[in-house]
């Protein structure tokens, strides 16, 4: 089920071909799933085959598997002295997979989630809410225990469950793929108990798009190409990476202060903040916009886009390096600090998520995550998210970053009662994939996330 190989990329010993996809290539699949055959096209026939006799016989339908473990589940953030502990309170020496562990410098935890469902255990692993790593088996059901095939090892590992509420206990049974997977499996699974994220029969929110404008309103002015300053690393005095910077016509350094929104793009944007690659950030996401006279003048944001360096075993933003320039922005614009805003697609949602886990919510306004994972951010800070209104949008079939990393942290926030929700919104666009950015900075759904934005303010 679980390679090796998955798993020395997830701790860092080789590249991570699991490792969040550029945010350019929306159509791109996830690279880790289960071992298929390659796909074969046959020669088709110069004539139609004569159609099959009829027949009376019906074709036989396998039964769904249904388990009342069935769901999507969460583990704990995961530290490596947890690891640790399970596989010592397992009678397995620990010492044997700290090799695996070498590369945690930068990373604060890991997570784990399993999905199952209709027979298919699928396992997605996270560092810092960057998708790393996991497997894929079909499972037999015992009772309590399901019973994993690893199709790659030919082996099976029966897995004892324990359901609590809204809580199961996972323990590995007698597996039998070998002790580096014994070793591999008791860290993972015996860690912590996982909690559900996403129940089995959870619908998303029904799409109700507002209608467009009547009359169609003019396309406004738009000036901003031009107002588009690219600013290469160490170009700037204190600014700790190189950005993309936008000044709105009304922008005055003594005047009144400005609100800032601040994008984070996406893992195909990365680079290293020289003036060539800041020019990736002209190429998708809200800089795209601003870069090519698609962002009216009329909206009063300082947009800045800094620009990270995509390099192990940061894949996306960090929060630390969010925090720094906004610090930097705050000194060196004439920015109001009770305006800032912040909105983010997949590996730069991911970077957001991350920050609110490490900083809270104190210091944003408002904040619009796109394709993210908030499942980390909501474990550590709980209902203190809650004071953050917060627009989350995520495609239905997402297959780079699962629904499930967006649709947890705001159904809970939802549901936060001290304090109660500022306003936690959840949109889940129908049958899209990844790339539900390009809709939604465009407008093209009629959701004004701008004015929604500037609908919000600290202390208000």
């Amino acid at each position: 089920m679980k390679s090796l190989a998955a798993f020395a990329c997830v701790l860092g010993l080789i590249a991570c071909t699991g490792a969040p996809p550029p945010s350019a290539s929306p159509t791109t699949a996830p690279t880790v799933t289960p071992t298929v055959p390659p796909t074969v096209t046959p020669t088709q026939p110069s004539t139609p085959p004569p159609s099959p006799a009829p027949t009376t016989t019906p074709t036989p339908t396998q039964e769904a598997i249904v388990t009342p473990f069935d769901g999507i589940w969460v583990s704990e953030p995961l530290t490596k002295d947890m690891m640790d502990a399970a596989l010592t309170r397992s009678g397995l020496d620990p010492t044997k997979f700290h090799p695996w562990f070498e590369d945690w410098t930068g990373i604060d935890y890991r997570t784990v989630t399993l999905s199952l469902s209709d027979g298919i255990w699928d396992e997605h692993d996270f560092s810092d809410g960057a998708w790393d790593g996991g497997g894929s088996g079909h499972f037999t059901v015992d009772g309590s225990t399901l019973v994993v095939h690893d199709d790659e090892g030919n082996c099976d590992l029966p897995f004892n469950l324990d359901r609590s509420g809204d809580v199961i206990n996972i323990e590995l049974g007698d597996d039998t793929c070998g002790e580096e997977d014994v070793l591999l499996e008791t860290a993972v699974y015996e860690s912590s108990p996982f909690h559900l994220a996403q129940a089995a029969d959870w619908q998303p929110p029904e799409w109700s798009p507002p209608p467009p404008p009547s009359p169609k309103p003019t396309r406004e002015t738009s000036t901003s190409g031009q107002r588009v300053t690219l600013q290469p690393a160490g170009s700037v005095e204190g600014a700790p990476l190189g950005y993309l910077e936008y000044l709105p016509p009304d922008y005055n350094a003594n005047g009144d202060p400005s609100p800032l929104l601040l994008f984070l793009h996406g893992s195909g944007e990365s680079g290293t903040g020289n003036e060539q690659d800041l020019g990736l950030l002209k190429q998708s996401g809200l800089s795209s916009l601003v870069a090519n006279y698609a962002w009216p003048d009329s909206r009063p944001f300082v947009v800045l886009a800094p620009q990270h360096d995509n390099q192990p075993p940061a894949y996306c933003l960090s929060a630390t390096e969010i925090h720094d320039f906004i610090a930097f922005a705050q000194d060196h614009y004439n920015i109001d600090p009770t305006r800032i805003y912040a909105t983010g697609l997949s590996c730069g949602a991911i970077g957001l998520w991350n920050y609110l886990t490490k900083y809270g919510a104190d210091t944003m306004a408002a904040a619009v995550p796109i394709a993210g994972n908030g499942i980390l951010a909501f474990q550590v800070r709980g209902c203190e998210l809650a004071t953050l209104p917060i627009w989350v949008f995520h495609g239905e079939l997402d297959p780079n970053v699962p629904l499930v990393g967006d649709v947890y942290p705001v159904t809970q926030i939802q549901a936060c009662t001290s304090p109660a929700s500022a306003d936690a919104r959840l949109t889940i666009v129908p049958n899209a994939g990844h790339d539900v950015w390009s809709r939604t900075y465009g407008g093209s759904d009629n959701f004004d996330i701008y004015s929604w934005l500037l609908s919000h303010h600290l202390g208000g």
